[in-house]
């Protein structure tokens, strides 16, 4: 069973009532009446959907489920239901007096709507995380997607690093080897080679500065929180390589879930899913559970649903579009779109620094949703974009 907030869009509505198995005279009647605080409940026991949805009415609220619900000839059920948020506590408190796993739903519920984005409990000595950060992205490969080549060497690499310090970034991100669809692994000892080093200089011309690294081995990543990373930025959740759940733990230090489908190799040909969002969040979990399981504290693990890594344009945009889905796993979520092929297929845009403008775009969307961190390419642009956002946030 999984529970998750679902803003409902007029334009998803009918698509959403088929996917319930909801009657076509209860979607004629419910239209409209999931505007107020909604939530997905997915694979409940059929009974118990029936008492959520009882309770939910009385309340003056809303509840679509299944037309199988009338006579329970199936033993599960989705459903969606939709409350104000003034009537969330009485709700809450019923649902704690009844069985089949409803004290859970009260549970999480009770605990979603209590705990504020953009970072829940995220802490970490050198982020503010009072508002949304900018992680700055330094590969120093020769084969990235859009800047492959461009910062591989020590000198070029530290200037780029610098730069966007100054520029605003709150995190560097450092990565060694690239992850672009079609890309080929390398060897943990080269990868190594290139970002060791860079890190350590880094490290040692602006010692304040928070720097992650982004791989999915945990012997690049041990070697680099030695040179003086605090972030580990894995975009395999730990699924390439669950060693590095120890390494993050051992070190107490902050880790960035990614949600990959398939290897960078081939992960772009054809990925599907039978329901996008149970699937991403059953992988959050099942990461999260390991690093729990290791001893990491809940509030140094993030999470970034891995736009473009094993996903359709339909799927990234699904992603973006319901980005409230995520902060169902209670963790700060990371949004990284830049430059990606997803703007090039909207905007025609096949040159990846042709693309800024729809970055830009897309991460004002990402803010307005409460990510908490937007990882970037183009950090003036970015830095721009988050003072705008952040202006429009002051009261008038």
């Amino acid at each position: 069973m999984l529970v998750y907030p679902l803003n409902v869009f007029d334009e998803e509505y009918e698509s959403l009532m088929k996917r319930i198995e909801v009657s076509e005279t209860g979607t004629s009647i419910m239209r409209g009446r999931f505007e107020t605080k909604s939530f997905m409940i997915s694979d409940i026991s059929t009974p118990a959907a029936n008492i959520v949805k009882q309770q939910v009415l009385s309340l003056g609220g809303e509840a679509a489920v299944p037309a199988h619900a009338v006579n329970c000839s199936k033993p599960k059920s989705d459903f969606l239901f939709s409350l104000r948020q003034d009537k969330i506590p009485e709700f809450v408190s019923r649902m704690k007096a009844q069985c089949w796993k409803l004290p859970q739903v009260a549970d999480f519920i009770e605990k979603f709507v209590k705990l504020q984005k953009p970072w829940f409990s995220f802490s970490h000595s050198g982020i503010d995380t009072t508002r949304p950060n900018i992680m700055g992205i330094l590969n120093v490969t020769p084969d990235s997607f859009s800047d492959g080549g461009k910062f591989n060497s020590m000198d070029s690499a530290v200037r780029h690093a610098a730069e966007m310090l100054e520029n605003g970034a709150d995190i560097i991100d450092v990565g060694g080897e690239s992850t672009r669809p079609g890309s080929d692994s390398v060897d943990a000892g080269t990868e190594k080679k290139r970002v060791v080093p860079v890190i350590s200089e880094i490290k040692k011309q602006f010692p304040k500065a928070v720097i992650s690294i982004d791989t999915v081995k945990s012997s690049v990543a041990k070697a680099a929180l030695d040179a003086g990373a605090g972030i580990v930025n894995d975009v395999s959740g730990m699924t390439f390589d669950p060693e590095t759940a120890s390494v993050c733990a051992d070190a107490k230090i902050p880790v960035v879930i990614g949600h990959i489908k398939g290897l960078p190799k081939s992960m772009q040909e054809s990925p599907a899913y039978e329901n996008l969002f149970i699937e991403m969040l059953d992988f959050f979990n099942k990461s999260k559970d390991l690093l729990l399981s290791k001893g990491l504290p809940e509030s140094k693990i993030m999470i970034d649903p891995g736009i473009g890594f094993g996903k359709t344009l339909e799927h990234n945009l699904a992603i973006l579009k319901h980005l409230e889905v995520f902060f169902s796993c209670l963790d700060p979520v990371v949004v990284g779109v830049s430059r990606k092929s997803m703007i090039g297929a909207i905007c025609g845009r096949k040159n990846p620094l042709d693309r800024v403008a729809g970055t830009v775009a897309l991460d004002t969307i990402a803010l307005e949703k409460g990510a908490a961190v937007i990882r970037v390419h183009d950090v003036r642009e970015a830095k721009d974009t988050l003072e705008i956002f952040n202006a429009l946030k002051e009261p008038i």
